[in-house]
């Protein structure tokens, strides 16, 4: 395969989301030369479908709030297995980064007093939740591409980026490895593309597309930036925690996982079996539909499991009790999902919905400033572990993607600015030859049948290490996925001649990423025996906090994906006198 187009930058960003947008605004505004990579289409980021909203601990509407009460949730709620310094970077940095979206145009919903409206979300005291209707993800997403637009930084959309380049030297401190660039494929051109550049950004997104029900779309997810890093040495961490949002759409087929936003609730939506029961009195009273994502997920599964499910096994969520006016208001897209798709209005007919893969813990380790051990190397957003825990508060991941967005942009720009007086003042490193041919040794090559494993690890990652997780189960799935890691590299498998054109490339590319994820995910969770957070083991089904307070990475060792543990970072300061105090003020609401 010969290479075709060839780009040099100073930061390259692998992903146009929110998290990857807000890192290149800040390195622009740094100085460098900012080139951005997406393989989606220009403004249509996974970061859309995020509904509901942002937090920040603004006090508009609960002057009791303060962000010490929020990391407090979001430590709580993570079950203790987050960093709690990254922890207070997110919280004490929530709300200059709301202020900054509404500086640069945001339309985030307001009072008649003119402040800020915040909404209730499942498992906050307070609330803290900002929102724009029902597509928050899409207003901010509109608000940074502006600024994008506006600083003429180039997207390059259409590129799924394949490999990454990187050298090593040895010097007074050992062995380092750099990154120098990128491999990808632009399906616009068919072609290989060679990207040069002197620091990296990863901001592709989580890894929830590995199981056949998500709420990602079916081209995205598969643990593509996971899957590089890994590969260039970099550890991962919590690979276990994947989070079931509770309400993702069961019907029609062609909608199965969709999600209905935790808006909805957060509104003053319920939920019900078969036999109209409000079964989350049974489950977790003190907050019914707003308790925290994985026992409301578990909670609705056990119902569908004990035969109280809908026609097409689900539950129901019901908002009817709701004027029309407030549905208009709050959740106008939600109301034109279910009547598009389904034909279901919902102010008078209610939702048939169910569990559905919905976000990664699990991720990347970096540092508190976004660097990974490979020099050069940031990554940021859902790609990254230990900001969220075992369990993501809704309204957290679109808060974390712009705080640590703009803490990524400055650090990589500043990396990239010590390269460049680095190539100044001293001579040039030595630099091994980047071949203009590449094929399967550089990562790149096409499978016969990717699409035939691909739905088979989707299947086996379901039934195997879905909500609920046991011994058993984990070990064939574990068995199998490595049987069909063996299987799909064979060469028996692999097309000997490259086409760009074919359909089975990002296929393909899929397929390698989501290997590398279900392996992990699957040894993570069989060697965490009890049950935390969105992990839940049947066989081990209590919390053990003091053996298990402990963080578990993979990372590679030859061919080998080798695990350890080590225990969380012990919370220190203010927080931890806070966490002490046996607090949670307990919200109410009142239906209209």
């Amino acid at each position: 395969m010969k290479i075709g187009s060839k780009r040099s930058c100073d930061v390259l960003i692998i992903g146009a989301g929110s998290a990857g947008l807000r890192a290149a605004i800040e390195a622009h505004d740094a100085g460098s030369n900012v080139l951005i990579i997406s393989k989606s289409k220009k403004g249509d980021p996974h970061t859309t479908l995020a509904r509901g909203g942002i937090n920040a601990a603004l006090g508009t509407m609960d002057p009791e709030d303060n962000w010490m009460v929020h990391a407090a949730d979001t430590l709580r709620e993570g079950e203790f297995l987050a960093d709690y310094e990254k922890v207070e970077v997110l919280c004490k940095n929530a709300p200059d980064a709301i202020n900054e979206l509404v500086n640069w145009g945001a339309r985030f919903h307001r009072e008649e007093n003119g402040k800020l409206t915040q909404r209730f979300f499942g498992a906050h005291t307070y609330r803290r939740t900002v929102f724009y209707e029902d597509w928050t993800g899409q207003e901010i997403i509109r608000v940074l591409l502006d600024q994008v637009i506006q600083r003429e930084i180039e997207i390059v959309d259409n590129v799924y980026i394949a490999k990454l380049l990187k050298s090593s030297s040895v010097g007074a401190k050992g062995e380092a490895t750099e990154v120098k660039g990128a491999y990808g494929i632009d399906f616009k051109k068919k072609e290989i593309m060679r990207f040069e550049c002197k620091s990296i950004i990863l901001a592709t997104g989580g890894y929830t597309r590995v199981y056949s029900v998500s709420s990602s779309r079916i081209f995205e997810n598969y643990g593509e930036g996971v899957a590089l890093a890994y590969e260039a040495g970099v550890e991962l961490v919590d690979m276990e925690m994947v989070q079931f949002h509770p309400t993702g759409m069961v019907w029609p087929e062609k909608a199965l996982g969709t999600l209905a936003t935790e808006a909805i609730r957060g509104e003053g939506g319920i939920l019900l079996n078969s036999k109209g029961e409000r079964y989350m009195k049974n489950y977790y009273p003190e907050r019914m539909e707003l308790g925290p994502r994985d026992v409301v997920a578990r909670a609705t599964f056990n119902e569908i499991l004990a035969g109280r499910g809908t026609p097409h096994g689900g539950v129901w969520l019901d908002v009817t009790h709701l004027s029309k006016e407030k549905i208009m208001d709050r959740l106008p897209t939600m109301y034109e999902q279910f009547k598009n798709i389904d034909g279901i209005d919902i102010s008078k007919e209610k939702m048939e919905v169910g569990p559905t893969a919905h976000y990664s813990m699990g991720g990347v380790l970096v540092d508190m400033n976004c660097r990974t051990k490979v020099r050069g190397l940031f990554a940021v957003g859902e790609v990254i572990s230990q900001i969220h825990g075992a369990n993501r508060l809704g309204g957290n991941s679109l808060l974390d993607t712009v705080v640590f967005g703009k803490i990524a942009g400055v650090e990589a720009a500043r990396f990239a600015n010590e390269v460049r007086e680095r190539q100044k003042t001293g001579p040039l490193p030595l630099r091994s030859k980047i071949n203009t041919q590449v094929g399967i040794n550089d990562g790149i090559f096409v499978n016969k049948e990717p699409i035939t494993f691909r739905n088979e690890i989707q299947e086996l990652m379901k039934y195997n290490a879905g909500i609920i997780r046991e011994e058993t189960k984990l070990r064939n799935g574990l068995k199998r996925i490595l049987e069909l890691k063996s299987k799909f590299y064979s060469k028996d498998n692999i097309i000997e001649e490259f086409k760009i054109d074919n359909d089975n490339v990002a296929l393909t590319m899929q397929v390698e990423s989501s290997l590398v994820v279900c392996e992990a995910i699957i040894r993570c969770a069989l060697m965490r025996q009890e049950s935390r957070g969105a992990h839940y083991r049947s066989d081990f089904p209590n919390t053990d906090d003091e053996k298990w307070k402990v963080n578990i990475y993979c990372r590679k060792e030859g061919r080998n994906m080798v695990l350890f543990k080590d225990n969380v970072k012990e919370i220190e300061g203010p927080l931890s006198d806070l966490l002490n105090i046996h607090f949670k003020a307990e919200h109410h609401r009142e239906f209209e």
